[in-house]
């Protein structure tokens, strides 16, 4: 079963013009404003709501009213259910109205902007979370979002990427398994999954969002990059994520969204013109500081030594050494030649 996408475009619309009247200035009824307040009467009634009810606080015929709904379900993309008690939206289709504080509407703009750093590519929901959130702050953040708005339309949209992440996002709310083809990493052909959806976790070192989850397969926790994900279907088959499952408990052994190796005890030591950075930031939640006579900064860290982790030791050059365990001190050792026998060949052209 693929997921119907609504029209951003359209329903941003719709959104923009909340705040119009009903009627415009040459006494007819505003469409927008009226479909709105449907969609609104929709909201407000989550058990249904009768279409005469409709008709009477809209103040237009039920005739009307009927051709409102279909404009909402046909143009819209909004899932309509009718039964004994009206018509309704379907769950799980939108969130209940919420209202911010300030601060609380800057966190939001916040975490966008971090969604919006990662991504490499236009995304219709981040643009449409941004107007959305535009409509309500004040002026000053107003200017800043807009420019955010600006700047995302120079991005190249990835329209599979954009699906999968939908069908993903229901199967996840619905508790049913996906069926993907997935490619790994230095394979040749794609593979088929079932999978059950227990996360989805953006990831900025890799601009990616990966889902992490049981994996049929292999009978075991699996994460796979979204990029990867060739094709995908929702299935039928129901799961349930076990109550323990905390993502943050399952990724505290690991430095990013890679999930492999043993963990040990890492101790690096930074020079004093990059030790302040290390006591002012904390990398990851197991990190342990204490700044040395000479003013340089022994960090401990308790986690497994994942590529990842290697790049960003590597990241730091010679302002960082590591001290334990030396299988890390190795694999570090042995990139830097690599980098530099790599360097060596280029000059000598």
């Amino acid at each position: 079963m693929y997921l119907s996408k609504p029209n951003p475009e359209l329903y941003n619309q719709q959104k923009c013009e909340a705040n119009m009247s009903l009627v415009n200035e040459d006494g007819k009824q505003n469409c927008s404003a009226r479909l709105l307040k449907v969609e609104h009467l929709l909201y407000q009634n989550p058990n249904g709501i009768q279409v005469k009810d409709i008709a009477r606080l809209c103040q237009v015929s039920k005739r009307t009213s009927y051709r409102d709904l279909n404009e909402l379900e046909t143009t819209l993309k909004i899932p309509l259910i009718t039964d004994k008690n009206g018509y309704h939206i379907a769950d799980n289709y939108f969130l209940p109205p919420i209202h911010f504080t300030l601060t609380e509407g800057l966190s939001v703009f916040l975490a966008t902007r971090l969604l919006f750093g990662y991504s490499c590519t236009y995304n219709p929901d981040i643009e449409s979370t941004f107007t959305k959130l535009n409509s309500v702050m004040p002026a000053p953040f107003q200017h800043q979002i807009s420019q955010t708005l600006d700047k995302m339309h120079d991005k190249a949209a990835d329209k599979e990427n954009i699906q999968t992440m939908a069908l993903l996002c229901r199967a996840w709310a619905e508790q049913r398994k996906v069926q993907i083809s997935y490619w790994t990493l230095g394979k040749k052909d794609c593979s088929t999954r079932e999978v059950s959806p227990y996360f989805i976790e953006p990831a900025a070192a890799g601009h990616s969002a990966y889902l992490i989850g049981h994996c049929g397969k292999s009978n075991e926790m699996r994460t796979f990059k979204l990029e990867h994900i060739q094709s995908i279907k929702i299935l039928d088959d129901k799961y349930a994520i076990p109550r323990d499952f905390d993502i943050d408990k399952y990724h505290s052994p690991y430095w990013g969204i890679l999930v492999d190796g043993e963990v040990k005890d890492i101790k690096l030591s930074f020079t004093p013109e990059v030790g302040r950075i290390m006591t002012e930031t904390i990398f990851h939640p197991t990190q342990v500081n204490e700044t040395l006579p000479d003013q340089s900064v022994l960090v401990s860290f308790r986690l497994a030594d994942t590529p990842d982790f290697v790049s960003w030791v590597l990241s730091w050059g010679e302002r960082v050494k590591v001290l334990e365990p030396r299988e890390l001190r190795v694999k570090v050792i042995e990139t830097a030649r690599g980098m530099l026998e790599r360097y060596a060949v280029q000059e000598k052209k």
